[in-house]
């Protein structure tokens, strides 16, 4: 099946789907979240993306970086 893939689970995504976007990628609502703490990350937050696609909130980024 064609489409557009999610870069969290890899699962097809539906047009009437709500997504989120980082960069090229395209999130499933539920899997734009932090990778360390899985908090669901919203518009407007801080966040790295890491070169495996997953994201990580500023915070946790900060912390790891810091040890």
């Amino acid at each position: 099946r064609f489409g557009t893939k999610c870069a969290g689970c890899g699962q097809g995504l539906a047009p009437s789907q709500v997504v989120r976007r980082a960069q090229e990628f395209v999130y499933h609502l539920t899997c734009f979240s932090c990778a360390l703490c899985s908090r669901q990350l919203d518009t407007g937050d801080e966040f790295y993306l890491m070169e495996d696609r997953k994201l990580v909130c500023k915070p946790d980024y900060e912390q790891a970086k810091a040890k």
